[in-house]
């Protein structure tokens, strides 16, 4: 019975790459983590004994194939791509083509541009959303007056104390820490003389009293009228006939 074993994919190490450019290790593996962030090329990491004669240490590699071999080293020195080349057709066991060292070197760069345009177009849509973002906010129109059936941070604490029992403290930590605090109604500019010009947010009622309905339903009962929740550092109060109806 004949055993066929397939060997395994021909690579190069780190190491190897940085002996072959007469770089140090630590810069070729910075430069193939730095590639491989942005896919240009891959690598599999391995631990490799050190050739420094007695003493030796293990030492972490990555090794990488023969087409990413190419982009690090046009990356790193492309003038010694050639040498490469040569390094290829002494090491591998089976030798299809060896590309040339015109095309070795127009292939990477080739990759790399593509890595880099790819990296602009990402920057250009992240610089279309804050500028979105950014008008979005510099139109926000200010109200001359309260619309009704909104309320403001001081309308809010006022209600919510009084049908829920909740102090000022888990109020404002509802409002502003909860994942499914209501969301701004506008902003209203305060017509009030000593104001100055300031304004005001407000948020519709409903979205407040569905929130606050939440909030109160997952609160858990800790002893007497005091309640803990995910959201609200230690202990608060709560009416207990609140709790009950939820």
């Amino acid at each position: 019975m004949n055993l066929v074993i397939s060997a395994p994919p021909v690579t190069m190490s780190s190491r190897e790459i940085a002996d072959l450019l007469d770089k140090r290790h630590d810069s070729v593996k910075r430069t193939i983590e730095r590639l491989a962030e942005t896919s240009v090329v891959r690598f599999t990491p391995s631990v490799e004994t050190s050739h420094e004669g007695a003493g030796s240490r293990p030492i972490e590699v990555l090794r990488v194939s023969e087409r990413d071999s190419y982009v690090v080293v046009a990356q790193l020195s492309p003038e010694f791509t050639a040498r490469l080349v040569d390094y290829w057709q002494e090491h591998k066991t089976q030798r299809p083509q060896i590309p040339t060292t015109a095309e070795a070197f127009a292939q990477a760069f080739t990759m790399l541009a593509d890595a880099e345009r790819r990296q602009k177009e990402q920057d250009v849509r992240l610089s279309l959303i804050d500028e979105r973002i950014d008008k979005v906010e510099t139109a926000q129109i200010v109200l001359s007056s309260r619309p009704a059936a909104s309320e403001s941070i001081v309308h809010v604490r006022k209600r919510i104390g009084k049908e829920y029992g909740l102090s000022v403290a888990v109020v404002d930590a509802v409002m502003r820490q909860s994942p499914y605090a209501p969301r701004p109604a506008g902003t209203v500019r305060n017509e009030n003389a000593n104001a100055d010009g300031a304004t005001y947010v407000v948020f519709w009622k409903k979205d407040v009293t569905a929130t606050f309905d939440r909030f109160v339903g997952e609160c858990r009962h800790s002893a007497g009228k005091l309640y803990t929740h995910p959201f609200v550092r230690g202990r608060f109060k709560l009416a207990p006939e609140m709790k009950s109806a939820i």
